[in-house]
């Protein structure tokens, strides 16, 4: 599966991973024995095969997991789903709505989806510890951006395709994936923001109906009832992750700011109008 000199992927599998895209994508063939097959090779700490998962996203949900990208595109993975898919990739998205939800289904069975994104979140420091002890740098670096790479873009799939409900219900809390599943930081951050964001409004529309004349806040009251909905849901988080740095770290920064920072995407921080306009 390995280059001679020990270095990189082989072609050949490079190539079948991209057949196993194409031919997943135009027909409908079983696609759950795959997908088991990927999570028994990574509950053994083998991700080379993460490369096959990489390309079937890729082609039947138009996903791509680019490992360089423009400034264009960096600007219009800030936007809307819609400004993702038309500039944020460099291969146009086309006729992908069938076979991104065959694809979801099939992550359904045995809840394959969660699995997935754990074990792929808990692979990434093994690719250095334990998978790849006597390889090759080189080779460790590529396996390493690998799975980093197919993690994201999986997550994002997730994100996109399951409704906000479905995708609360079936991942698992913060306080699970750091406290339980041992998942980094910077990963569980990235799997809980859209649980944040629907908590959050939750309470919001919660707090803004207690308030008499509901309909008629002024824009000060709404904000401040939305900084209070923020400290309710956000609070919790920030205990949970005081305990995961040492009592220094807390000397120069709050649990609060660490927690604020990770919770937000690019899309809450900047607003690309120039792509729009484009």
């Amino acid at each position: 599966r390995f280059k001679h000199d020990g270095t990189s992927l082989s072609l050949w599998l490079q190539s079948l991973a991209t057949f196993c895209g194409y031919i997943f994508k135009k027909y409908t063939i079983e696609l759950t024995g795959l997908l088991q097959y990927l999570a028994n090779q990574l509950k053994v700490q083998k991700s080379l095969d993460l490369l096959v998962l990489k390309e079937v996203v890729q082609k039947m949900a138009g996903i791509e997991a680019a490992e360089e990208m423009t400034k264009e595109q960096l600007d219009a993975m800030a936007g809307g789903e819609l400004l993702k898919g038309e500039a944020g990739y460099f291969s146009q998205v086309r006729n992908t709505k069938r076979s991104s939800q065959r694809l979801k289904d099939a992550l359904t069975v045995d809840n394959l989806a969660v699995t997935l994104c754990l074990l792929m979140a808990q692979q990434r420091y093994c690719v250095i510890y334990r998978e790849t002890e006597k390889s090759h740098l080189k080779l460790v670096g590529k396996l390493y951006d690998q799975c980093q790479d197919t993690l994201v873009q999986f997550g994002t799939f997730l994100g996109s395709t399951l409704s906000v409900e479905e995708y609360v219900n079936k991942l698992p809390s913060i306080h699970s994936q750091l406290a339980e599943y041992h998942i980094h930081m910077d990963v569980a951050f990235f799997l809980a923001r859209p649980m944040f964001s629907h908590a959050i409004n939750q309470k919001y529309d919660a707090l803004r109906k207690a308030e008499p004349n509901s309909k008629k806040l002024s824009t000060a009251t709404k904000t401040a009832k939305y900084c209070e909905a923020v400290a309710e849901v956000m609070g919790p988080v920030a205990l949970s992750v005081r305990p995961l740095h040492p009592p220094k770290v807390w000397e120069d920064i709050s649990p609060q700011f660490l927690t604020t920072f990770w919770s937000l995407t690019m899309y809450d921080l900047f607003t690309p109008t120039q792509a729009y306009d484009r």
